[in-house]
């Protein structure tokens, strides 16, 4: 597919190249560093020669009676082995007036895109982790002058194709009235949601709530003390109530037959919109969070341990009056903000009393506020962190496809044409004369063969072994 002379000049390259970072380097970084740049530099160099070589064949086995040349076009792009500049055909068609470019078609590669797949990953897996700026700066030392806003435009990219999957889902249940077909089988399923509180910009709000929904059949030992949730799945938005508990229908439908699933809980704070869950989920129950009632319970009681002691017996007995008479009698006791959060308890717990005494449910719950810290908050409430509605939409959508381990199936790999790809890298046969030819146009078009230098190593074991007339043949 290469002649011989593009592998010739990528090898002089290299080799002419190393020979002065050797003679030159200050250090061990600056010459580690130069060879980095100089492999990019051949690896530009020969995959731009290959799709240059692919152009012209396809050019050559083209329809003639139906596409037309118009012309050449460049296009740039960045990949792992840095910016290259990419010269192909394009065609029209005589009869339509379509045009298109053959090359670009036959490796998938979408009209606007500038970064390859593979670049694209390493980015949109950074800035899960990174700001903007630093995941470009990172970024930079593999790929130089990578700008932020590039690296912002991949994640609004793959944001967009998150969203867009997602509203299809839910509008293919809740619009359409298709079932969500989901194939796996859970007797039980727990399902705890919460919000989580970012700060917005260019927005009437100046915060905003994403929503945070994860499915999962119960929690599975790991280690000493350690536990993990079994088949997880995180929904994230900063959709409405009703948006975010549609999608997670669709989302959780659509993975777990729940015609099968005997028991749903549903795990939240106290709040109104995680209470919702059970009205979109038949014979669901709504238990509230023990970290939440527990945290409740300490932040009012922590200075009275004998009538914490008491509300927490009544509590697990589920005996209201108990309960309620107890903080009833503790509020008289009391003065101040004091008697204000025992008050404010009571009214918290009988607000959520039908929650509460669904112990034995509430007994799976408990994990929300942990996945909210890891999947989402310590990126998007990091110091300094705001987001547009659009754009801090996408980044949750991002981190919940990266906690469900699905994030790498939307960086758009690009589909090729592997049966024409393939067809087009098979080695020719060899024929004796144009290795003849070769032979003799390498000996007399590299002088270094013959010259004073002829005897050093890569002359001597690269270049002389390239120009054999059987090996340059065989990669032609």
């Amino acid at each position: 597919m290469l002649d011989i002379r593009h592998i010739v000049g990528a090898v002089l390259l290299f080799v002419s190249g190393l020979v002065k970072l050797i003679g030159e380097c200050k250090d061990f970084y600056e010459l580690e560093k130069g060879v980095h740049e100089l492999c990019q530099k051949v690896c530009n160099q020969i995959f731009t020669w290959a799709l240059e070589k692919i152009d012209t064949r396809l050019m050559n086995e083209r329809d003639r009676s139906i596409w037309e040349v118009v012309g050449f076009r460049a296009k740039t792009a960045i990949s792992t082995f840095g910016e290259f500049l990419l010269k192909r055909r394009l065609y029209r068609n005589k009869k339509t007036g379509e045009t298109k470019f053959l090359l670009d078609e036959l490796l998938g590669w979408p009209e606007r895109a500038r970064i390859t797949p593979c670049l694209k990953e390493l980015a949109v897996k950074l800035i899960t982790e990174l700001s903007f700026a630093r995941a470009a700066e990172i970024l930079s030392h593999l790929v130089p002058d990578l700008s932020p806003m590039t690296i912002w435009q991949v994640t609004q990219e793959v944001g967009e194709v998150l969203q867009q999957e997602g509203e299809e889902k839910r509008a293919a249940v809740f619009e359409d009235g298709e079932a969500p077909g989901g194939k796996e089988v859970a007797l039980e399923l727990c399902i705890e949601a919460d919000g989580v509180m970012v700060r917005l910009q260019r927005a009437r709000e100046k915060r905003g709530e994403i929503k945070h929904i994860v499915a999962y059949e119960g929690k599975e030992q790991t280690g000493r003390d350690c536990f993990a949730l079994k088949n997880k799945l995180v929904v994230s938005s900063l959709n409405g109530s009703q948006a975010a508990w549609e999608e997670s229908y669709a989302e959780v439908g659509g993975k777990w037959d729940l015609s099968q699933t005997q028991k749903i809980y549903i795990g939240g704070d106290g709040a109104d919109w995680p209470k919702q869950g059970i009205e979109y989920f038949p014979g669901a129950e709504y238990c509230l969070d023990p970290y939440h009632l527990s945290k409740h319970l300490t932040e009012t009681l922590w200075h009275d341990e004998e009538t914490f002691q008491k509300v927490a017996t009544a509590i697990s007995q589920s005996n209201w009056q108990e309960t309620q008479g107890i903080l009833t009698e503790a509020a008289k006791k009391s003065r101040g903000n004091r008697k204000k959060r025992i008050t404010k308890l009571m009214h918290y717990l009988e607000e959520n009393w039908a929650g509460i005494t669904t112990s034995a449910g509430a007994k799976r719950l408990g994990t929300i506020e942990g996945q909210i810290q890891h999947n989402v908050a310590r990126r998007m409430k990091r110091l300094g962190a705001r987001w547009t509605t659009v754009g801090g939409d996408r980044m949750a959508r991002i981190l919940a496809a990266k906690a469900n381990g699905k994030l790498s199936n939307y960086v758009l790999r690009w589909p090729v044409e592997h049966g024409k790809l393939k067809e087009i890298a098979q080695l020719k046969p060899v024929e004796k004369q144009k290795a003849g030819e070769i032979g003799e146009w390498l000996q007399a078009t590299i002088p270094a063969l013959k010259g004073p230098f002829a005897d050093r190593p890569w002359i001597k074991h690269v270049l002389r072994e390239l120009a054999r007339p059987d090996f340059a043949a065989i990669i032609c």
